[in-house]
């Protein structure tokens, strides 16, 4: 920003060069022209005397007496034009047109320019490092408020809106945000609509004191049918369930929650407790109806059991951040199937199934064959980075029932 000012300082300063020079031009033609005219006027009057000298009007000496007074009177007439110019100038002119540039090019600036964005700019890249205060996210708010008015259309400057009220516990104002979000979304965009309708749901569940009510609910429902994997979606729609003594909905919203869910991930463990608690209230029908769905839903499933080479045993994290996975050998990138565990006990042993398909048509069982990876991440990251630890089977088999790896190799 200072450098954003001191450029606009040396702009002003140049503009009002431009605007001084033919003004002073002007100033001291006008003067120029003024002095010689009185030097001509008092040229003719010299000349008359001479002329009444040689007629004899009037003598040598009231000659001598006239021509000095003239002299004179040319000389006072000059000076008093110069003080004049040096005194005045238009120099007040000047500095007054300086004040009104100056002042008008702020005013246009702030209602026209960009000193806004920048401000939003800079804030937003504050809050990604330390040092950001909740000032900072007031004033933040305060200027996309601004932004608003200026592009009532920008999805990102109300998706932000609607964050910063919602962590500020002003869930009414949050759900003004989302719902500009959506409302100015074009129709085709697909994962962000998904991710703007469960921030709004969440945001009115909050309004309504932690009540869900029906169009709630169908904004949940419309988010995950865009994306089946939404954390929020699936918490929500359990707690709905639940609310209602659905124990059996809320069982399997929250089992699929919390397959989604690294180990470490600190809301695990009270969606377990409330997975418990909602299991315990199941009938044994209702019971036997969710094993047989979980059966169902898993056509291919395969047991991995990690270990480490004692080569590399020397450069292991003590606590390490362990990703199990398996892709197609001849098929998409995308993991077919992932498990995220932090691992400090070895060999490990887990298991790859369907459940765990990132996608609903991507699953282990709609592929002959995968190469199953082993990875410890040291910075927490599930793709591979130089430094991680990794071990890959070969090609095998979807039928295949167990696998072993070993991790053995540091990545360059």
């Amino acid at each position: 920003m200072t450098e954003l000012w001191m450029g606009f300082a040396l702009l002003i300063v140049i503009a009002l060069g431009f605007l001084a020079i033919p003004y002073i031009a002007t100033l001291r033609g006008g003067s120029l022209v003024r002095e010689n005219t009185n030097i001509d006027i008092y040229k003719g009057q010299l000349a008359d005397l001479e002329s009444d000298k040689h007629a004899q009007k009037i003598g040598p000496e009231e000659y001598e007496s006239l021509s000095q007074e003239i002299k004179r009177n040319l000389l006072i007439d000059t000076e008093k034009h110069a003080s004049a110019t040096d005194h005045d100038g238009g120099r007040w002119i000047v500095g007054v047109m300086a004040l009104i540039l100056v002042v008008s090019s702020i005013l246009l600036y702030n209602k026209l320019g960009a000193e806004n964005e920048l401000a939003i700019a800079g804030l937003l890249k504050k809050s990604a490092g330390e040092g950001y205060s909740k000032e900072d996210a007031q004033s933040l708010l305060e200027r996309l408020m601004v932004q608003s008015e200026k592009t009532p259309e920008d999805v990102e400057v109300w998706y932000l809106i609607g964050r910063l009220n919602f962590d500020f516990g002003k869930y009414d104002d949050a759900v003004i945000g989302f719902s500009n979000v959506i409302q100015h979304l074009p129709d085709d965009s697909g994962k962000d609509q998904g991710v703007a309708l469960a921030q709004l749901a969440q945001a009115q569940f909050f309004a309504n004191d932690r009540k869900l009510d029906k169009a709630t609910e169908s904004l949940l429902l419309q988010a995950l049918e865009i994306n089946p994997r939404d954390n929020t979606s699936l918490g929500l729609l359990g707690v709905a369930s639940y609310d209602r003594e659905d124990y059996l909905n809320a069982v399997r919203y929250w089992t699929r929650l919390l397959g989604l869910m690294p180990p470490n991930n600190p809301n695990s463990a009270a969606i377990m407790g409330g997975l418990e608690k909602a299991k315990s209230q199941l009938t044994k029908a209702e019971l036997a109806t969710f094993k047989a769905e979980l059966k169902a839903n898993i056509k291919t499933s395969i047991e991995v059991t990690v270990d480490i080479d004692d080569a590399i045993k020397a450069i292991l994290p003590k606590n390490a951040d362990l990703f199990v996975l398996a892709k197609a050998d001849q098929g998409p990138p995308m993991p077919l199937a992932v498990q995220r565990l932090n691992v400090s006990n070895w060999p490990v042993t887990v298991t790859l199934d369907d459940s765990m398909a990132m996608m609903e048509t991507l699953r282990m069982s709609g592929f002959e064959s995968v190469i199953i990876t082993a990875r410890i991440s040291k910075n927490g990251v599930g793709n591979a980075k130089p430094g991680d630890l990794e071990g890959v089977s070969g090609v095998i088999s979807t039928k295949a029932n167990k696998v072993e790896l070993l991790i053995s190799k540091e990545l360059k």
